[in-house]
């Protein structure tokens, strides 16, 4: 849905700074456009984009809510969020904002894509601190402790080979007991 059509010109000039890598020349023209229209969220998402070209999360995260704030249903500015929540290590925040957009729009790749990463990323946080538990667990002489912690681990990922070598050593312990 086009803007104004100064709002328009200044997002055009935007795109052409984008294009040629001149990041704050085109946040600037943007910022522009949001001040004539804040309702076209295509400004405050270009904008965004920006701001994680030059490693600005704090700034993209502002710019993706008001994107967001501009339209519900455009799915690109969940994604933005998502992408400055993750760089911010806000996975929860992230996770929160990627369900928000496939609540928009179930079937889109790019937010399916990085729930998917996403999970799997925490999945092998989880697991290492697991492994973390039970390497403090054994030195203690918890082997009990140890061995659970090592079984909660390898329901999480079976056949990891840091799981296996401790299991190894820690079942004859655990099985003696």
């Amino acid at each position: 849905m086009p803007g104004h059509p100064r709002a328009e010109a200044f997002k055009a000039e935007g795109n052409k700074y984008f294009k040629g890598g001149d990041y704050k020349a085109a946040i600037a023209k943007y910022k522009e456009a949001t001040a004539i229209d804040p309702n076209v969220p295509a400004y405050w998402s270009n904008m965004a984009a920006c701001y994680e070209k030059i490693s600005g999360y704090d700034e993209m995260d502002e710019a993706a809510r008001s994107c967001i704030k501009a339209d519900k249903n455009f799915v690109k500015g969940y994604f933005r969020l998502a992408t400055a929540l993750k760089a911010k290590n806000d996975l929860e925040g992230c996770i929160k904002a990627l369900e928000s957009g496939l609540a928009v729009d179930s079937a889109n790749a790019d937010l399916k894509r990085m729930k998917k990463d996403l999970t799997e990323l925490q999945r092998g946080e989880t697991v290492a601190a697991y492994i973390r538990k039970c390497e403090e667990q054994m030195s203690n002489g918890d082997i009990a402790g140890a061995y659970k912690t090592l079984e909660l681990a390898s329901r999480l990922d079976a056949g990891n080979p840091d799981i296996e070598r401790m299991m190894g050593r820690g079942k004859p312990k655990y099985e003696r007991m």
